[in-house]
């Protein structure tokens, strides 16, 4: 028998194998009975490739110490969180979080929003320059342009003042600009690591699994967190940006920079592998009298696996007279839609801003594809015109907002490591309703009418991008 023959013979149950161990796989653990259906369909159907593509995107890689570990090796000294803060009204929302996170709120005693790059960089530069004793640095992208630059600049002469200093890369996040933004930290001697890098020795294909959160601390005195990322692209105002991106990041002072920073310290542990921990010591008091209360919310395909999802759904489920969300991907999973529908029927103000173009076009021509379902309700949906629009925000009522990192798709929250910050306060909430009322005044409604009247080949088109929705 030749070889030629012999493979022949081979091949066929070996495939039939493969086809037959990656179907089973998802049969056994895909949550979601329709991904379970895709992804044995697709083994099925393509018995050499649907198993390779399954084994890059559809498993979940979360190792023992991601899913055993990564939560536990960084405990607390003391938890002296506050359910009602004296003076307030904030149930039945604020039970939602509670029961999802497990404690109460923490104090906040100030919170700055800056917008684009042109109100944050200054801020977050000036904070790096001014610290004295520590900069934590958690970012998805750190682009090696100018702007990056300037921040590895500053970070460096921290360092040299005596300052802690540490950053955390996603290992995904970083490949997104060349050179690595990691090489010019390694030159300046800049300690940092790669959140699940991606490595082709070991083999590492932890495409999914990325850290999406971002966070500077400083001091223990300020933290930054929110939606941007750090390059040039988010200067909107920069001559000759080609593809500028607004977005909205916020600057928080008191208990709830402990949490951030606790937040960022397991991250760092979890990457660089370290074991043994003594405990999280707080710096900032949880003041009775804050003027804002506030909750941190980790996400992540762990132990902390739907968190932020049962958290939105309970918010708006609990919401009685407003419900407006600003996003810049949305693929909402049926019990979204589910929520916002019955929130309108209860008479609820249900307003969604979108980006009009967007930069990734799958996800824009996959959210075109579930519109229809909630223009048919005669909810309120609007188009933000350029350049695009990466902000994250949901107002319910008139003093909950939630800010943070993660989008309204499969991706933020179910396979990220995302955070969210819930904020209890009506000057808070009264400040991101003007500057949402501010988008929606340059902006225009969609309409069934627009959706309904796509072409054939965009209808075709819109369906294959929303098939793939779980991974754009």
């Amino acid at each position: 028998m030749t070889p030629s023959s012999a493979l022949l013979w081979i091949l066929p149950p070996l495939l039939l194998l493969m086809a037959i161990l990656a179907a089973g796989h998802a049969l056994l653990n895909k949550r979601d009975s329709r991904a379970a259906f895709g992804w044995i369909a697709l083994c099925i159907i393509l018995p050499l490739a649907g198993p390779v593509i399954y084994l890059i995107f559809g498993v979940n890689r979360v190792n023992n110490r991601a899913r055993k570990g990564y939560i536990t090796k960084l405990l607390k000294d003391y938890t002296d969180t506050i359910s009602d803060p004296v003076g307030t009204n904030f149930r039945p929302v604020s039970t939602v979080g509670e029961r999802v996170v497990g404690k109460g709120l923490s104090s906040c005693d100030e919170v700055t929003i800056l917008e684009n790059g042109e109100g944050l960089y200054p801020a977050m530069l000036e904070a790096i320059n001014a610290a004295a004793t520590r900069v934590l640095l958690c970012s998805y992208i750190f682009d090696s342009d100018s702007t990056g630059l300037q921040f590895v600049e500053a970070l460096s002469a921290a360092r040299k003042r005596g300052a802690e200093v540490k950053v955390v890369l996603d290992g995904m996040g970083e490949l997104m600009s060349f050179p690595r933004i990691g090489k010019a930290l390694q030159r300046a001697g800049i300690e940092f690591t790669r959140f699940n890098p991606v490595t082709l020795i070991p083999p590492s294909l932890n495409i999914n699994m990325r850290s999406h959160r971002k966070m500077l601390i400083i001091d223990s005195l300020y933290a930054f967190t929110g939606g941007a990322n750090i390059g040039s692209r988010h200067l909107c105002a920069l001559e000759g940006n080609r593809h500028p991106v607004q977005d909205i990041h916020f600057r928080l002072k008191g208990r709830i920079v402990d949490e951030l920073e606790w937040a960022f310290r397991r991250d760092w542990h979890y990457s660089i592998g370290t074991r043994k921990l003594g405990p999280f010591r707080h710096s900032n008091p949880n003041r009775s009298e804050a003027p804002v209360w506030s909750r941190l919310v980790l996400d992540g395909p762990n132990k902390e696996l739907d968190r932020l999802n049962d958290l939105i759904l309970g918010v708006i489920s609990a919401a009685s007279s407003r419900v407006w969300i600003m996003t810049p991907y949305f693929l909402p999973s049926q019990d979204l839609i589910g929520a916002l529908i019955a929130a309108h029927l209860r008479g609820v103000d249900v307003q969604i801003l979108l980006p009009g173009e967007n930069n990734i076009k799958p996800a824009h021509w996959a959210a075109r594809n579930v519109l229809r379902t909630i223009l048919e309700h005669d909810i309120a949906v609007y188009y933000q015109p350029p350049p695009f629009i990466h902000s994250k925000l949901l107002l319910i009522d008139g003093q909950y907002s939630l800010i943070g990192s993660a989008n309204l798709d499969p991706r933020s929250l179910r396979l990220n490591y995302e955070l969210g910050v819930e904020l209890f306060s009506p000057d808070v909430n009264q400040q991101l309703s003007q500057y949402v009322l501010a988008k929606r005044g340059i902006s225009r409604r969609v309409t069934k009418t627009e959706i309904e009247s796509r072409s054939l080949p965009e209808r075709i088109r819109d369906s294959i991008a929303w098939l793939f929705s779980p991974y754009l």
